[in-house]
C-alpha cells in the first residue's frame, strides 16, 4: 500500500476486479469503503475484462494498478497505476482517473505525486511518463503541480515526464 497524508494507494487485486464486475457492493466489503456510482467510468470499466486476463496470468502485476481510497472518509475516489509496469528500458507510464463527485479536491494531484514517489524507489524503474490530451486542463493542472515537464506535443496530446 502507498499511503498519502489523506489516501491509501491499494494494489487493485483480481479479486477486487471481479468484485467491481460482480457489483459495487462486494467491493465495498472486501475494501472497507464507500464506492460512489460513477465509479469505474466507462472508459476505464472497458479494460476491467483485460485487467482480469492480465492479473490472471501475473497476479503480482497488481503492485502497478491501483485504486484510491479516502482513508478518512473511508471513500474510494479514483484510480491510479502505470500502463504495464516498467518497459525494458524501465520507463512506466502513469495514467490516473477520478470519480466525478471527487474532482477539485486535489486527490488527483496527492495521489501522482505518492505514486511517483514509490516509483522512484523502484530499481526497475528508470523513467517516469505521462500524456494528456491538449485540451484537458484539469490534468495538465495536476501533471504540473506534480513536477512533470512537458517533452513535446503530438497528435493532440501533450507528452510529459519527471526526473
Amino acid at each position: 500500500m502507498i499511503r498519502t497524508e489523506r489516501l491509501n494507494l491499494l494494489p487493485f487485486t483480481l479479486k477486487q476486479v471481479q468484485a467491481v464486475l460482480n457489483g459495487r457492493n462486494e467491493l465495498e466489503e472486501m475494501i472497507g469503503s464507500h464506492v460512489p456510482e460513477e465509479w469505474p467510468s466507462p472508459a476505464y470499466a472497458k479494460k476491467l475484462e483485460a485487467k482480469i486476463e492480465k492479473l490472471t496470468q501475473t497476479p503480482e502485476a497488481s503492485q502497478w494498478s491501483r485504486i484510491v481510497v479516502d482513508w478518512e472518509a473511508r471513500q474510494l475516489v479514483g484510480e491510479i497505476g502505470c500502463k504495464g509496469g516498467p518497459d525494458a528500458n524501465g520507463v512506466v507510464e502513469i495514467g490516473y482517473g477520478i470519480a466525478e463527485s471527487f474532482r477539485n479536491k486535489g486527490y488527483a494531484t496527492e495521489m501522482v505525486k505518492g505514486l511517483v514517489e514509490w516509483l522512484k524507489q523502484k530499481e526497475a524503474v528508470t523513467k517516469i511518463i505521462a500524456n494528456c490530451l491538449e485540451t484537458n486542463q484539469p490534468s495538465i493542472k495536476v501533471l504540473e503541480k506534480s513536477g512533470f515537464k512537458q517533452t513535446h506535443v503530438a497528435d493532440g496530446l501533450i507528452h510529459w515526464e519527471i526526473g
